[in-house]
């Protein structure tokens, strides 16, 4: 009977004894302060970018305070041992922004080219801001706004079981800024900045232990499209690379800045051709608290720069822009001309506008005649792609060939209006697209006569070519880039 005694006892000193030897660091603590009873495991973190609870960051708080999860928000941990594959619900390809053509009347440059997101709250304002992509207001102006919750958890022997310790709950917006020409007017480097602001919302427990800190950074991975370079070459940090601060000073003070950079190999010319490199970024969260070892990096919703030198962009041959969208150019059928305009007669693009809506809605009344003709452009799931005659000799030929199908089909006598005085031959999709109307020459029969012919007033057809070629050289539209022409009231 002491033998057994005995061996019971040994056998339960042995499995305190293993239980001991698999706990974190932090494991003990005192038994009168046990905390938040929790399922979640030491490193276990949230990102959050559902727009109510980014609006309302409280609903995170009480749920970890009741139940030391957040499964009642019917959320998982986003980094940590209990992480959960995120399922991704934005769509590049769908996603798109539109410009006014009039902000290029006459093919001006505007005063703004960036119109840039002025403030965190224009960003909290529009809806995507909080979705896993983010706004992209247009192609130089972006932010992004998410929870991030991390709790400090500790696991013992008694109580038995795991217990939230503390917790970090802020809201973050960051918003970038790409931009046009080079950082400090070098002919090498393209780059963006980023403005980042913490809202702390909820700091408690060990979080405001002293020499507790957050830090913040932007992490960027970029590829070489065209080019060539080591992939930090194609994304680097710039002058700010992150800022560390205990919770405390980033309640008090929540912003901070970022910058990327990309260095391309040699200045833009033509014999460089385009040189590109496209970026991953996204910022990321470190936490140090003192006897803790268990926290990770926990990373924010990621985005997509692209920086470009392409010399045939004469009003800006280097620069930057938020690629995860696709841009588009809106033409209005109300845009007329008025030439009694004050200052000198206003242009307008209203018989562009009519032609290219119409011929859209119903394609088969279209000339030259086809049945189930294929008009793309109007969607960014089924857009155009610019073709640049200073590209290259093949996209010359290319735009050459677009432009003798037109003319010579315009001048056969079948297409009514013309040719005349004070009208012109207008056709869509354009010439400056690969989708022009000798497609069929380099992609397949399949696309003769995918295109549309209309005599129109020629004032009125030079100053949509006008407006078109000074938008694509603003919003750096490079030559293949995926675009859309919008035609509104």
């Amino acid at each position: 009977m002491l033998f057994r005694r005995r061996a019971t006892v040994v056998t339960a000193l042995s499995a305190v004894l293993l239980a001991l030897s698999v706990l974190p660091a932090q494991a003990a603590d005192t038994p009168e302060d046990p905390g938040q009873a929790t399922s979640l495991k030491p490193g276990d973190a949230y990102v959050i970018t559902d727009p109510k609870l980014v609006a309302d960051p409280q609903k995170v708080v009480d749920a970890l305070s009741a139940d030391g999860d957040l499964g009642q928000l019917d959320l998982k941990p986003t980094s940590g041992p209990s992480a959960q594959p995120k399922n991704q619900t934005k769509d590049a390809a769908g996603r798109s922004y539109t410009v006014p053509s009039e902000r290029f009347n006459r093919g001006r440059k505007p005063a703004d080219p960036y119109q840039y997101i002025d403030n965190v709250d224009e960003c909290a304002a529009n809806d995507s801001s909080s979705n896993d992509g983010g706004w992209i207001k247009n192609r130089f102006s972006y932010c992004q706004r998410h929870l991030i919750a991390i709790p400090a958890i500790q696991c013992g022997l008694w109580p038995p079981g795991c217990y939230i310790k503390g917790w970090f709950v802020s809201r973050n917006t960051i918003i970038g800024k790409a931009k046009i020409g080079g950082w400090f007017d070098s002919s090498y480097y393209r780059y963006a900045d980023f403005d980042l602001d913490v809202d702390v919302w909820s700091s408690t427990g060990h979080f405001n232990k002293p020499g507790a800190t957050m830090k913040a950074e932007l992490e960027c991975d970029g590829t070489w499209e065209s080019g060539n370079g080591s992939a930090e070459d194609a994304c680097d940090s710039g002058m700010y690379e992150g800022r560390t601060a205990s919770p405390g000073a980033w309640k008090r003070d929540g912003k901070t800045k970022f910058d990327l950079v990309s260095f391309a190999s040699s200045p833009p010319s033509a014999a460089a051709g385009a040189q590109i490199a496209n970026a991953d970024f996204r910022p990321k969260y470190e936490f140090t608290i003192p006897g803790y070892d268990q926290f990770q990096p926990t990373d924010g919703e990621e985005g997509k720069l692209r920086f470009d030198s392409a010399a045939y962009l004469r009003r800006g041959n280097m620069g930057a822009v938020f690629s995860d969208t696709t841009p588009a150019l809106r033409y209005d059928r109300s845009d007329t001309s008025d030439p009694s305009a004050p200052g000198e007669p206003y242009l307008g693009v209203a018989a562009v506008a009519n032609h290219i809506g119409d011929a859209r809605n119903d394609p088969d009344s279209t000339l030259p005649p086809k049945s189930d003709k294929n008009l793309p452009g109007a969607e960014a799931t089924d857009p155009l792609h610019r073709l640049v005659p200073a590209a290259g000799a093949t996209q010359r030929t290319r735009v050459r060939d677009n432009r003798n199908v037109v003319r010579a089909y315009c001048n056969g006598g079948d297409v009514p209006g013309g040719p005349a005085d004070g009208v012109q031959c207008d056709e869509y999709p354009f010439a400056s697209s690969y989708e022009g109307a000798a497609r069929y020459m380099y992609d397949g029969t399949q696309y003769e006569y995918d295109y549309s012919v209309k005599y129109i007033d020629s004032q009125e057809n030079e100053e949509a070519g006008r407006r078109l070629n000074a938008w694509y050289e603003n919003d750096r539209i490079i030559d293949n880039d995926a675009f859309v022409i919008a035609i509104g009231d």
